[in-house]
Parts: structure tokens; sequence; C-alpha cells
């Protein structure tokens, strides 16, 4: 069974993609108006291509009713990643979807990433555990573009709805990342987002029962968060194992 996003969670989810309006477009465009002519030609290529924006943090003092969206530019010739930062309305959103799944990326990754994924995909279907990716490797599969570089890591999204996906999903991140670069998040029900590495370590350091605190991102800000409130809401998840 899907989890419902929590009723007050009225904006797309962090990494969600959006597709938008002709009218979202144009008010993305005017917003760029002063930034340098690259900028403006990739939002228009964006554009021309009807690719995706992912959602990002809230700006502080950002006007209620807009969604923070970005676009990651391929590395250039010094490894700079540009980034477009950018906000619509959100009625201006014509299609949004969550991050891609891991089972849909794996033609996109390097020769020599593609058995270890495959593995760690099946691996998870195993356990219903649904991976998604973010960051280069899901902007090198959207584009086309050529993202990826040697030293790319590959960005994961666990969302677990109950202690045994948690646990579950943290022996398989950690078995994995010994042949591969994984990094990524864990997505609490909540909507709080925690490096897995950071909760490894903390929970390696204090224990798993509940002990520590770590870094959590939300949709608007980042605060320190008890290990206990975010199995709590595990716990509370209303379609958890």
């Amino acid at each position: 069974m899907r989890c419902s996003p929590p009723a007050e969670q009225m904006q797309p989810p962090r990494h969600s993609l959006v597709w938008l309006k002709p009218a979202g477009w144009d008010q993305v465009q005017a917003g760029a108006i002063q930034e340098s002519v690259p900028v403006r030609d990739a939002i228009a290529r964006w554009r021309a291509a009807d690719w995706p924006l992912v959602v990002c943090r809230a700006v502080p003092g950002m006007e209620t009713g807009r969604i923070a969206l970005g676009i990651a530019l391929p590395p250039d010739e010094s490894g700079n990643k540009p980034r477009i930062s950018t906000s619509v309305e959100s009625g201006q959103i014509r299609l949004q979807a969550p991050a891609l799944l891991l089972s849909t990326v794996l033609q996109s990754a390097p020769p020599q990433w593609r058995a270890g994924l495959l593995a760690l995909q099946l691996q998870a279907a195993e356990l219903t555990l649904e991976l998604r990716v973010f960051g280069s490797l899901a902007w090198q599969t959207m584009t086309g573009m050529p993202y990826l570089r040697t030293s790319s890591d590959i960005d994961l999204l666990l969302a677990p709805t109950s202690g045994f996906d948690l646990s579950a999903g943290m022996v398989l991140l950690a078995l994995h990342a010994g042949v591969l670069p994984l990094d990524g998040e864990i997505v609490f029900p909540s909507g709080a987002a925690v490096a897995w590495k950071e909760w490894r370590d903390v929970t390696a350091a204090h224990g798993a029962n509940g002990a520590g605190s770590v870094l959590a991102k939300h949709a608007d800000r980042v605060s320190l968060a008890s290990c206990a409130s975010l199995l709590a809401s595990l716990d509370a998840a209303p379609c958890g194992r």
C-alpha cells in the first residue's frame, strides 16, 4: 500500500518533479531577465524540451502559494555544477511526479554501476522497498545530457513507513555502499529528510533506541531533530507494515 502525504503537506515534497504550464514558464523566464545569457538560454532549452524542474526547499520569506524550484545544469569544464533557482505560483504546475524510481535509471548509469544498481534494485523489490533517485543520475536520465563524472555520487531516497522498512533499508544501503558511491536521504513520514549516512553514524554512536539528534531537512527549513521523534513518526504512519 502506498501512503498518502499528510493533509497539511500542500506543496509537492522536495525532489518531486514538476512540469509547468506555459504561464509558469513565462514566470520563470520573467524572473531570470537579469540573469546571464547562458542561464536564460538554459531556461529556454528546458522549456522547449518540456523537461521537468525539481521542487526545492522553500526560501525564507517566499510568498504564500509559490513553489521553489530548481534546475541543475551539467558540470562545466572546471567541474562546477551550475544551478538555477526559481519559483512559480502553485497553480502553474501542470503535472507533478515523485523522483525517478531506481529501476528507470539503470540504462542511463555508467556501465560500471549497472550490475550493482540492478542487484540493489532487485533486493529492494524483494523487501518491497521503493528506492528513488535524484541528483546527477536523475538529471542525466531525464535530459540525456552528460551530468555524471568519475567522482559523482548516486543519490537515493528511501521513504520507510515502518521500523522494518528503515532497518532493512539501512542494511541494504550499507551493503551496497561497499561497491557503489551511494549517498542520499531517508524521508520519514513527517516529510523530514535525513542523510542516511548521518543516521547510520548517529545511531551507531548512540544506539538504535532513538538517542541522539540529526540534521533534518523539511519543505521550508532545516533543523535538528531527535532520532526518537523520527522513529515515532514511523510508528504513527497510517500505512506502516
